[in-house]
């Protein structure tokens, strides 16, 4: 099972990073700091966000076209002692299809460690039913071990797409 957003989500911070973001007034130390040559003690604290813009085609998920859009913002910190990068995010957005609307939130960590491994742990997505009840799309801890090469591990429940009766709930609710 790959999970592409948190990678990509690790990768828009790295992004970030690499530039920098503006030290507010107040607030000490630029810990996200505009010159990577610069060494402050401790980690390095870094704020970034990015919007996601998905369409699935009829017959990827349901059978009618869904457009999904989400905001996610999230602080990310690289540690030097053991050498690791952990990204806190969370998103709000929606998913829609027919007419209709369902709200998505997310709340996740990821933690990116040498040589490449990544490790996912909590909400990647939600969905509110207009009966209140939710469908979870992805929930749990799961690690991906690229270098050194090491089987995927997973506790908790699959994506959406790989849970028939989530999926049916899913696309019932944009109907």
């Amino acid at each position: 099972m790959k999970i592409v957003l948190p990678l990509l989500a690790i990768g828009a911070a790295l992004t970030l990073a690499a530039f920098g973001s503006p030290a507010q007034a107040g607030n000490g130390p630029n810990r996200c700091p505009d010159d990577p040559l610069v060494n402050l003690p401790g980690p390095e604290i870094c704020d970034f966000s990015f919007h996601v813009h998905n369409e699935l085609p009829a017959g990827a998920r349901c059978d009618f076209p869904v457009t999904i859009d989400y905001d996610v913002t999230g602080t990310i910190y690289f540690f030097e002692n053991p050498p690791r990068a952990v990204a806190h995010m969370s998103s709000v957005g929606t998913a829609t299809g027919n007419g209709h609307t369902l709200i998505r939130t997310a709340k996740f960590t990821e933690t990116a460690s040498p040589e490449i491994v990544f490790t996912d742990h909590g909400l990647l997505a939600r969905y509110k039913l207009p009966n209140g009840k939710t469908i979870t799309m992805w929930a749990g801890y799961q690690r991906e071990s690229i270098v050194p090469p090491e089987p995927t591990v997973f506790h908790g429940n699959p994506v959406l797409d790989g849970n028939p009766e989530e999926t049916a709930a899913f696309c019932a609710a944009l109907t």
